[in-house]
């Protein structure tokens, strides 16, 4: 019986195509044209490509970063001079997935009560502005990424942005950030998913966002950084394309399963 596995071990388990990066964004476009094709000469249901945005589209380091930059200029961090003294020194490429993965990056070590302190000081300061309207601006579109989604919506695909962010918290700042990138937004064949409220887990959200999928089109790939969103969309539409962008995710196990794609960005088309 298959255990489910983090990140690392799951790749390794996991059996992907061996095609390249290029190979595989070419292989979606093509699929997307042959479909719209079939879709218009026969009535059958239209082309859809479902994007998931944080780690996938975009890089969301920036804003990590920038948010830990005000800690330190703020009152909140002058008792923790350890923390603020290895802070000074943190560059984009230091931001990991997660804060602690993001101070083990520095050295720091999370063992001593000052460290500890420190980071649950500015935790406590991230959580407040990493899931806001505010912050978004400070995140950066891969290299590629707008020009491929656009170039599969001008094959005529259905584009669906299908985000764990939450609607109250992050829905202006999203659709800005979208227009303000050149990504395909409030115009015909697009779609934005986020979730209705903070709480909802993202897993449950895009679970549940597939019913809205198959009312809007046939599948023809997805696009996902987390392993274990990645396969709950392969187990719903075993058919599709399913494609891993290998930027950072989180720890959360997935059962490893075969016949999928991975890219490492955008920019090789």
């Amino acid at each position: 019986m298959k255990k489910p596995l983090v990140r690392g071990h799951w790749i390794a388990a996991s059996q992907f195509h061996d095609l390249t990066e290029a190979e595989v964004l070419r292989e979606v476009s093509k699929r997307v044209a042959e479909t719209k094709a079939r879709a218009g000469a026969q009535r059958q249901s239209h082309p859809l490509v479902l994007f998931d945005l944080d780690s996938t589209l975009y890089e969301v380091g920036p804003r990590t970063h920038q948010i830990l930059r005000e800690w330190l200029d703020s009152s909140e961090s002058a008792e923790f001079p350890r923390v603020r003294e290895e802070l000074r020194g943190l560059e984009n490429q230091h931001v990991g997935y997660s804060l602690k993965d993001t101070f083990e990056a520095l050295g720091l070590d999370l063992e001593r009560a000052d460290v500890s302190d420190g980071i649950a000081s500015a935790k406590k300061f991230w959580l407040a502005r990493f899931f806001s309207d505010d912050y978004l601006k400070y995140d950066h579109a891969y290299p590629g990424a707008a020009h491929f989604v656009r170039e599969v919506h001008r094959l005529g695909a259905e584009i669906v942005y299908l985000t764990g962010r939450d609607e109250p918290g992050m829905g202006r700042g999203t659709r800005d950030a979208l227009l303000r990138d050149g990504f395909p937004r409030g115009c015909e064949r697009t779609h934005l998913l986020l979730k209705a409220a903070f709480g909802l887990p993202d897993l449950e959200h895009k679970q549940s966002a597939c019913n809205y999928v198959r009312e809007h089109g046939s599948l023809i790939a997805s696009f996902e950084n987390e392993p274990v969103n990645l396969v709950a969309i392969y187990e719903i539409f075993p058919e599709a394309m399913h494609v891993l962008v290998e930027t950072v995710s989180s720890e959360h196990a997935a059962l490893p399963v075969q016949g999928l794609y991975r890219i490492r960005g955008f920019q090789h088309l």
